[in-house]
C-alpha cells in the first residue's frame, strides 16, 4: 500500500525502528499472502474482485522491492517511491469495491456509485491534491502533502458511502463491514501519522515512517483476514431495521424503482 511502506520495504532507519518495521513488516507480508489464499480457497476472489487485484498488487510490490533491493540497492530508493505514488492510487480501487459491493443488487445504481466515486477522486485530486504538489517545495514536504491529502480524500469518500449505506438500510454484513472498517482504520491512522508529521518536521517522518505506517496496515489486513476468511452475502433489504426505524421492504423498493429509472435513463 502506498503510504504505508508495503511490509517495511522502505527506506529505513537504523536500530530498534529497523527491527520493529521489519518484525510488522513481516506480519503484514504474511497476512497478505493468507488473504490472497484463501480468496482463491473460498471463491471470494470472484466476488471481490477490485479488492483482491489491489491485495495482489501489494504482495508483488513487496516482493518486487526486495528483488530490487537485493540486486541493485542503489536505485531501490526511487523505485520505492515511485512505486509508493502509484499505491497511494491504486488504494482507490478498494473504495470504488466497497461501492460496488453496497449497490450489488442494483446495476444502474452500482455503475452510478462507480461514477461517483470516480468522479469524487478526481475532483479532490484535481482541486485539493494536485495544489499541493504544486506548491510544495523538496521531496520530503511533497510526499508529506500528497499522502495526507489523499488520505484525506479517501475519508471523505468512506464517509459519503457510509452516510449512502446508513440511509438506504443496507445491511453491509461481515465481508463488506469489513473492508470499510479495515480501510477506516488504515486511513484514519494514516491521516493521524501524516498530520504529525506536517507539525513536527519531516525528522519525526522519517523515524517513525518504518513502523508506524506499516503498523496502520497490519491491522487493516488483520481486520481484513478475520472479516473476509469465510464469505458471509450481504443480507437482504427485506427486513425491518430495528435501529433506523424505517421499513426495509419500502427501502428496498424505493431502490428497485430509482434503479429501473436510472437504468432507463443511462439507455436513452
Amino acid at each position: 500500500m502506498g503510504e504505508r511502506g508495503v511490509s517495511g520495504a522502505c527506506p529505513s532507519p537504523a536500530g530498534l525502528m529497523h527491527i520493529l518495521g521489519t518484525v510488522i513488516g513481516v506480519c503484514v507480508f504474511v497476512m497478505e499472502g493468507l488473504l490472497i489464499l484463501r480468496g482463491f480457497a473460498s471463491r471470494a476472489l470472484r466476488l471481490f474482485p477490485l479488492f483482491y487485484s489491489y491485495i495482489i498488487y501489494c504482495f508483488c510490490w513487496v516482493v518486487g522491492m526486495y528483488l530490487v533491493r537485493w540486486l541493485d540497492p542503489h536505485i531501490y530508493p526511487s523505485a520505492y517511491w515511485i512505486c509508493y505514488l502509484v499505491s497511494t492510487l491504486v488504494e482507490f480501487t478498494v473504495l470504488i469495491e466497497i461501492s460496488d459491493q453496497i449497490f450489488r443488487p442494483f446495476p444502474a445504481i452500482r455503475n452510478l456509485g462507480r461514477a461517483l466515486t470516480a468522479v469524487i477522486s478526481a475532483g479532490l485530486g484535481l482541486l485539493y491534491i494536485l495544489p499541493a504538489i504544486m506548491s510544495s517545495t523538496g521531496r520530503s514536504r511533497t510526499l508529506l502533502d500528497f499522502a495526507l491529502r489523499t488520505s484525506v480524500t479517501k475519508a471523505i469518500i468512506l464517509a459519503v458511502l457510509f452516510y449512502l449505506a446508513r440511509h438506504y438500510n443496507c445491511h453491509l454484513g461481515r465481508n463488506v463491514g469489513g473492508l470499510m472498517l479495515g480501510f477506516s482504520i488504515y486511513v484514519a491512522m494514516n491521516i493521524a501519522v501524516m498530520a504529525s508529521a506536517q507539525a513536527f518536521g519531516s525528522a519525526l517522518f522519517a523515524r517513525f515512517f518504518w513502523f508506524m505506517v506499516p503498523l496502520a496496515f497490519g491491522l487493516c489486513a488483520l481486520v481484513w483476514t478475520v472479516s473476509l476468511w469465510e464469505l458471509a452475502p450481504m443480507p437482504s433489504l427485506n427486513r425491518t431495521s430495528t435501529n433506523s426505524g424505517r421499513d426495509s421492504e419500502s427501502v428496498a423498493l424505493e431502490l428497485n424503482r430509482f434503479n429501473s429509472e436510472l437504468s432507463k435513463f443511462l439507455h436513452k
